[in-house]
């Protein structure tokens, strides 16, 4: 009788699954948050980019950027959505633009910002790394 009860095996596949599942399932979800904070970077990088770039482009005298104005924060905010892949990406203060004057003395500087928060999947208490953040980008370009 002892000899069969230690033969039988119907039931080793649902304690291995019941070992190893919650690892995967953990590990899984880990690079999947990963992944998401490499891929929210890259957009607000863009974002970033493209609207100082909206802004260099359209900052000559007489250009919709030269003081600011609103079409020129529309342009931008247009350029930077588009950047992202995405028309709600600059939605509320994620984006931001301003002129002023430069720290370096200069007349004008324009200085776009992204500062798009960053909710992971797993609590932080499965990963470290996994905490609640803010993605920022800023970039600063002089145009006088």
């Amino acid at each position: 009788m002892k000899m069969r009860l230690l033969r039988r095996t119907d039931g080793t596949a649902a304690v291995e699954a019941a070992i190893f599942l919650p690892l995967i399932m953990l590990l899984t979800f880990g690079i999947t948050d990963l992944g998401s904070a490499m891929f929210l970077r890259q957009q607000a990088n863009a974002a970033a980019q493209a609207g100082a770039t909206y802004a260099v482009i359209n900052s000559s005298t007489g250009g919709t950027c030269f003081t600011m104005s609103a079409g020129c924060l529309s342009g931008i905010q247009t350029a930077m959505n588009n950047a992202a892949g995405s028309s709600s990406f600059c939605t509320g203060t994620v984006c931001t633009a301003s002129i002023a004057g430069c720290t370096d003395g200069a007349p004008k500087c324009i200085t776009v910002s992204v500062n798009y928060p960053l909710t992971p999947i797993l609590p932080s208490t499965a990963y470290t790394w996994a905490a609640s953040s803010t993605v920022s980008y800023i970039v600063v370009v002089r145009i006088a």
